[in-house]
């Protein structure tokens, strides 16, 4: 594979290292006055990675400000008039030193006197076991009127309690809950079943009698039935007449509104009624998903010009285009064709002789073999 030599330079802007580079490719930034080599080749010539070659971003920079990276060694210790003195200097070894003489070790003991204001504040404290009454606690005394006696207490507001498992007969409180439900297992309205089913039977008595009634002591009945099979004219069934008059009879009926029927299969050639949704399907196959621009016999006819013969003034057109076989040898006139493509008379020139004046060249490959 040739090697590509390329240059780049960035004369304003952001600095650091350009996004992506070329393997080997060089570039240059002005603004951090760096120069910049692309590394490695991830297979189809672009770098893997960026590093810096040579310039203030790459080396440390002896006359300027600047941030320098990583964990540094340094052969020979500061000079002793280079005390750290800012907040990010750094501090030698015996500027340290000097620094902790004065100071205690990190494990030491002080005695009470040593302690500024201790003993006065010890002096003010009561000893550890002492006692107190009631009025000594503040707030003692309210929180205790706010609690009830366990003999005879007199709640107020809405005091509760649990609610005992149903049956329950003993001092525990009744809730409203429990009430409640001793009073809904007694089952309210329920008939007292000695006083209405006097013989056990299951049945109120009062149902018992009215099993037997006889049927001229049925009161209000009609005094006369229809038979079982009998019929009526129309007019004498409410509302059929007009019911009737509202349907479409089978022969030619005259439909008013918005009809519908089924809509019939594709391809459907009967008798059978055609829905706008059958139309619709058949159109649809007609023009076939054909574009908008194309989809009627009008817009088919403008797009071919409205020309009859389409066809042969195609191939008479085609006639006078050169021969994709002849690669551009048929041209009547190629110096034109050159100097309409913007090729100039370098296109005319062998490989080999190149010879170039003035002017400039982007993206030129120079192969000077590898080492």
């Amino acid at each position: 594979m040739a090697n590509t030599i390329q240059f780049k330079r960035r004369q304003a802007g952001n600095a650091g290292a350009p996004a992506a580079l070329k393997s080997g490719e060089v570039a240059h930034n002005e603004v951090d006055d760096t120069l910049y080599i692309g590394k490695g080749d991830d297979g189809s010539g672009t770098a893997t990675s960026i590093v810096p070659l040579a310039g203030r971003g790459g080396f440390v920079d002896i006359t300027n400000a600047q941030t320098i990276a990583g964990a540094k060694t340094f052969s020979s210790a500061p000079k002793s008039s280079q005390d750290a003195a800012a907040s990010t200097d750094l501090v030698r070894k015996s500027q340290l030193d000097a620094g902790l003489a004065g100071k205690a070790n990190s494990a030491h003991s002080h005695a009470i006197g040593q302690v500024s204001g201790l003993q006065t504040a010890l002096d003010g404290k009561s000893d550890s076991g002492h006692g107190h009454d009631v009025a000594d606690i503040t707030g003692l005394q309210a929180a205790l009127n706010s609690t009830a006696p366990l003999v005879s207490p007199s709640f107020t507001g809405t005091p509760t309690a649990p609610t005992p498992a149903g049956n329950d007969s003993s001092t525990k409180l009744a809730t409203t809950e429990f009430v409640q439900n001793e009073i809904a297992s007694f089952g309210a309205g329920d008939m007292a079943k000695a006083t209405y089913d006097t013989d056990n039977d299951g049945k109120v008595d009062a149902a018992e009698a009215a099993d037997i009634v006889p049927w001229a002591g049925v009161t209000g009945k009609p005094a006369s039935f229809a038979p079982s099979g009998h019929g009526h004219p129309i007019s004498e069934v409410t509302g059929l007449q007009g019911t009737l008059d509202a349907k479409a009879p089978t022969a030619s009926p005259a439909l008013t509104g918005t009809p519908t029927a089924p809509t019939a299969s594709p391809s459907t050639n009967t008798t059978q009624i055609a829905s706008t949704a059958f139309v619709q399907a058949a159109i649809a196959a007609l023009v076939d998903a054909a574009p908008g621009a194309l989809d009627t016999l009008n817009e088919l006819a403008s797009a071919l010009g409205d020309d009859p013969n389409f066809a042969a003034s195609v191939t008479n057109g085609l006639a006078d285009k050169p021969e994709k076989s002849a690669n551009l040898s048929d041209l009547t006139n190629a110096a034109s064709a050159r100097s309409n493509l913007g090729l100039g008379t370098m296109a005319t020139q062998a490989a080999n002789t190149v010879a170039i004046t003035g002017g400039s060249i982007t993206g030129i490959a120079l192969d000077g073999g590898t080492f």
